[in-house]
């Protein structure tokens, strides 16, 4: 970069004294009395006489107008004015004006060519923007992290600075081996489309992505190169391309364009040079982090695939581990069941023999010993049936069929007490229904509903008091049948009311030989869900427990 320093200053102010002068005279009134001939050349005016005329005569008719002011002011007040005036555009002529008083009534008007002057101070501007530009686009590429809005930036900028219109930038697509349009300014949607994809060779972008080196075109309204057939439509007089280049690798291309301009200086050229190579760092870097992102997220949610996929066979095989244990469990239950039902089925025969030979009467002694043979036989044949109905159920659900039939829910409680009347009998209990319930018929499986009933009286007489009750009821609630069972025993503690309800579950109670093996309530459960129903209770430790069964009406 070209550096002015306190050399070059000093010199432009050599220069400025040595510049060509020139001086009008003239009187209070504008009429002139004397030119010199530098004068004559600076106003580009003719040898003839002057003498008379006025000073609009001598000046354009804008230049007077403005200098107008300032020459009245001297004429008023007698002071001194000095003014810096372009009197011509083509080409350019830059005047310091000078106006003072010789007398009272005459005047001088000094013309001072300070072409070289404003030359100097121009490129003086174009360096220190340059310098502006190259420093605020640095700002720009370490700040902006969105492509568009960067370039859109950097755009605005040059454009204030270069008279520029339009930008083009093109990204290079490797898989498709094409260039993309990626960003651009100035030109409309449907002008955009024309273009969005080249591929190299093509127009200008194509062939500077094809060669890798920078091309201008100058006065493209006078060109006839057929690269330009694409982008002179848009009404472009100057237009420069540079290929974004990352370690000798094509990332893509920009270009600028200019609608009021025809040509570009080379130092132009060298500032949009340097501020494309500064583009092509950032968007490289923006690229990768892109591509180092988007595969970040990729091995992620990989990650967490080979994750969900991990737990899910996990799953799988605790599953399998499970369901072999389950299966070897319940083949191993449902053979000893079945191997320990016939042998049973032959002692409580035998025992019934016993019990009514008439022939062979027992006495009272055996008769007690055989009664305690069948009782236990009869819990023991009981306890058989239940594990087999629980492998039943557990291990093919959808073999159990339904054997709905409308009852009345009166008779079949009464029925479900008469099963189990002498075990409450013998154990001092009371059994109850309450007056006010309503005898009404539901739709149900006798069987199923007799088996839970049975299973939920058995309960409340084996962990009641001595001399407790056991009542039942039911109500009506909305679409359901809810039925009942309190009774007055020792309760559950409510850590275990959770659990009661699976298979082989039991609350270890102070209460000296109690029997049963955890299944009574796991039938009741399942039978219940069969019937499309549910089970519950609640129970307060030391009063008592009141189960519940809510199934369809």
């Amino acid at each position: 970069m070209e550096t002015i320093g306190v050399n070059s200053l000093i010199q432009s102010e050599r220069e400025l004294l040595d510049a060509s002068k020139g001086f009008i005279l003239f009187d209070s009134d504008l009429k002139v009395s004397a030119i010199d001939g530098v004068a004559i050349d600076l106003l580009g005016l003719t040898n003839q006489s002057v003498s008379g005329m006025l000073l609009s005569d001598l000046l354009k008719k804008d230049a007077f107008n403005i200098l107008l002011k300032y020459t009245y002011s001297v004429i008023q007040e007698g002071n001194f004015v000095q003014h810096e005036l372009k009197l011509s555009e083509n080409p350019v002529r830059w005047f310091k004006v000078i106006i003072y008083p010789i007398d009272a009534i005459h005047f001088s008007m000094l013309f001072l060519d300070i072409n070289r002057q404003k030359e100097t101070e121009a490129a003086l501007f174009r360096h220190k923007e340059k310098f502006n530009v190259l420093n605020e686009s640095a700002a720009m590429l370490t700040s902006i992290k969105d492509p568009k809005q960067l370039l859109d930036s950097l755009f605005c900028r040059l454009s204030n600075l270069l008279d520029l219109d339009i930008y083009i930038n093109y990204s290079w697509d490797k898989e498709q081996n094409r260039l993309v349009l990626t960003n651009h300014q100035g030109i409309c949607k449907e002008e955009a489309e024309k273009f969005r994809f080249l591929v190299k060779g093509t127009a200008v972008c194509g062939t500077v992505a094809q060669n890798k080196e920078r091309m201008v075109f100058e006065h493209v309204d006078e060109c006839g190169n057929e690269l330009l057939d694409l982008i002179r439509p848009l009404g472009i007089k100057a237009y420069v391309c540079e290929p974004l280049l990352s370690f000798g690798e094509l990332v893509g291309t920009i270009s600028f364009g200019s609608k009021k301009r025809s040509t570009f200086t080379s130092e132009e050229l060298d500032l949009i040079h340097s501020i494309c190579h500064q583009v092509t760092i950032v968007l490289d870097r923006m690229t990768k982090v892109d591509e180092l992102t988007q595969n970040t997220e990729t091995l992620e949610v990989a990650n967490l695939h080979l994750k969900e996929n991990e737990r899910k066979l996990r799953l799988i095989i605790e599953k399998n581990e499970v369901e072999r244990e389950s299966k070897t469990k319940t083949n191993f239950l449902a053979m000893i069941s079945h191997e320990l039902r016939t042998p049973l089925n032959s002692i409580i025969g035998y025992s019934q023999v016993l019990e009514s030979d008439q022939k062979d009467p027992l006495t009272d002694k055996q008769k007690s010993r055989l009664s305690k043979i069948l009782s236990s036989s009869r819990h023991l044949l009981q306890l058989i049936n239940n594990i087999l109905e629980l492998i039943r159920i557990d291990t093919n659900p959808e073999t159990i069929k339904s054997n709905v039939k409308p009852i009345r829910i009166k008779d079949a409680v009464w029925d479900s007490l008469h099963s189990v009347s002498n075990n409450a009998k013998e154990k001092g209990i009371s059994l109850y229904i309450e007056k006010d319930v309503e005898d009404i018929t539901i739709e149900i499986d006798p069987i199923r509903f007799q088996q839970v009933m049975v299973n939920l009286l058995n309960n409340a007489i084996k962990y009641n008091k001595k001399h407790g009750t056991v009542t039942l009821y039911w109500r009506v609630d909305g679409r359901y049948l809810a039925i009942f069972v309190k009774d007055t025993g020792i309760g559950i503690p409510q850590s275990h009311q959770d659990n009661i309800f699976e298979p082989f579950y039991r609350v270890n109670h102070a209460i000296p030989g109690v029997e049963g093996t955890g299944i009574g309530l796991t039938l009741v459960k399942q039978n219940v869900l069969e019937m499309k129903g549910t089970v519950g209770v609640s129970s307060i430790e030391g009063t008592g427990s009141t189960f519940w069964v809510k199934v369809p009406i």
